[in-house]
């Protein structure tokens, strides 16, 4: 009996062991992917003034971007979990706790490729959809974050703790860092006139994720790699059937035409419900010609 003991006290330490050894080395690969550099070439582009731009910037800010970074973009909390990790969307205004000493490229960088001015990828910053956008909106948006009242408002940097590293190794919250696997070589799309049309429809559902999940095809599939816990994703060309008026009321108050509620953690009908009727409608007529296809 004395022996047996002995042997299951020698393989629990022995399984201790490598439970250790195995959190070391997760967190020296978490420690490495955290302070990982990029270097990328960026585009340079023409930062406009004129007030279309403005307001077409000042549009975007407030139905896309205030979405993370709260309506006065000075910053909010995404993730604030004890002993796993603290991370914010930080403050975009052009205060020195925000980005007042950002340069065009800087803005280009964190926006097209997720990197910030230190080479390092930003963790949880959507440029796997923003690298969609055309030079008109790209431009507009940045044109407009220049001339927002600054905001002092100082968000903590990320904190990511052990658990929260090996976690991250581990691939429990799937790719956070949209650096990693974008193309930075893609080239800036060309922005179709904006209205009611199929081109538009096209361009929408890139630049503003509905591709993200839903597919190039928009037929649905497995779940993009960053939010794995969305599980399989329906087709959106289902919709193609619809009136307008039900599938604009199905993306912006998540009711479908049988009454059925949307999950908004599947489906964000909350973040579209920011945009304009015409660029939704866009998107309607886009679907309906991927059904007759």
């Amino acid at each position: 009996m004395v022996k047996v003991l002995k042997w299951i006290g020698i393989v629990l330490l022995v399984l201790i062991g490598l439970i250790m050894l195995a959190v070391i080395a997760l967190n020296i690969v978490a420690i490495a992917r955290l302070n990982r550099t990029y270097e990328v070439e960026v585009e340079t582009i023409t930062i406009p003034d004129d007030d279309a731009s403005l307001a077409r910037g000042e549009y975007l800010a407030n139905a896309f971007c205030a979405e993370c970074h709260g309506q006065g973009l000075s910053g909010e909390v995404l993730i604030e979990e004890a002993g796993i990790a603290t991370v914010y969307a930080p403050n975009i205004t052009p205060s020195e706790a925000g980005v007042g000493d950002f340069s065009d490229a800087d803005y280009v960088r964190a926006l097209r490729h997720g990197i910030g001015p230190d080479g390092k990828g930003y963790m949880i910053m959507p440029a796997e959809i923003l690298i969609n956008w055309s030079e008109e909106d790209l431009s507009a948006i940045i044109a407009y974050l220049k001339t927002i009242p600054p905001d002092d408002n100082s968000t903590p940097e990320k904190e990511v703790g052990i658990v929260g590293r090996v976690m991250l190794t581990a691939g429990v919250f799937g790719d956070l860092f949209a650096a990693d696997y974008i193309d930075h070589e893609m080239p800036i799309p060309e922005r179709p006139e904006i209205g009611v049309n199929a081109k538009y429809g096209a361009y929408f559902t890139r630049a503003f994720a509905c591709t993200l999940c839903h597919g190039d095809d928009m037929r649905g599939g497995p779940p993009p790699s960053s939010i794995p816990e969305i599980g399989q994703v329906p087709p959106a060309v289902v919709a193609a059937s619809w009136s307008t008026e039900e599938f604009l009321a199905a993306v912006t108050t998540g009711v479908k035409p049988d009454g059925v509620q949307l999950d908004p953690e599947r489906m964000p009908w909350e973040l579209y419900a920011n945009f304009d009727e015409e660029e939704l409608a866009a998107v309607h007529l886009y679907l309906q010609t991927l059904a007759a296809q």
